[in-house]
């Protein structure tokens, strides 16, 4: 293993460091990395070699460099846009796929969230909600939205894994959209849905939180007329 490290090339050793800079000084989401000046005195390295280095670590999706203006930690460092590589999966039944993903999992991220989430997490899944209705009223896209109040829930976990499989679920919000947008009803019924959610994660009721996150899916499942299997339903 000694004489692996050995061999790695200055770029790829730096970039480890940099890894490892990132993570001890614990850099927030948008925060920006030293100038390469700094990097070079810091680490004792050439002007090229903090370039090739940062460049590595562009491609792995852990910084976003922005002409003129430096170089940013990106909001998810480490992950791609499609770390799955759903854009190669069967998309006529991608989404099916996906709900039935989110029906085994957000029901118990739910009520997780419910045992962990904090004052803060509640004010922002109501501006969240409050924001979904807005856009819907206007017949905006209420999507994005959508997606940050499960981000939110997500992130109530605490748990890092859990907040890093949202691309999955976000993607299924979006491709749900697209399905039940002109279904009748079907807003008013996900909204609700929201409001439960919301609700029994405040007041810290795990179980009524997995079941109104269950009904959540199952009702955008039956709206997207996606077969909700049995077994995944207790």
């Amino acid at each position: 293993m000694e004489n692996m490290r050995k061999t790695r090339k200055l770029p790829e050793q730096i970039a480890d460091k940099l890894r490892e800079m990132i993570i001890q000084e614990e850099m927030q989401t948008g925060s920006k990395l030293p100038a390469e000046a700094e990097l070079m005195n810091r680490f004792g390295v050439s002007r090229s070699t903090v370039r090739e280095a940062v460049k590595i670590l562009q491609t792995e999706h852990i910084v976003d460099i922005r002409q003129g203006q430096g170089t940013f930690l990106c909001a998810m460092p480490g992950l791609a846009n499609d770390p799955l590589g759903l854009r190669f999966a069967d998309q006529q039944v991608l989404v099916a796929q996906l709900l039935q993903t989110r029906l085994l999992i957000e029901p118990a991220v739910a009520a997780l969230a419910a045992q962990h989430r904090q004052e803060k997490h509640l004010s922002d899944m109501k501006q969240l909600i409050d924001k979904m209705d807005n856009a819907y009223l206007h017949g905006e896209d209420y999507t994005p939205y959508d997606a940050q109040f499960h981000s939110v829930i997500a992130e109530c976990t605490g748990n890092d894994v859990i907040r890093r499989l949202l691309p999955t679920i976000h993607e299924s919000i979006q491709a749900g959209y697209h399905h039940t947008r002109r279904v009748e009803g079907s807003y008013q019924r996900a909204s609700q849905c929201h409001l439960e959610m919301y609700r029994a994660i405040g007041e810290g009721d795990s179980e009524r939180a997995r079941q109104a996150a269950q009904r959540h899916m199952i009702q955008t499942m039956n709206d997207s007329g996606v077969e909700v299997p049995s077994v995944l339903i207790k």
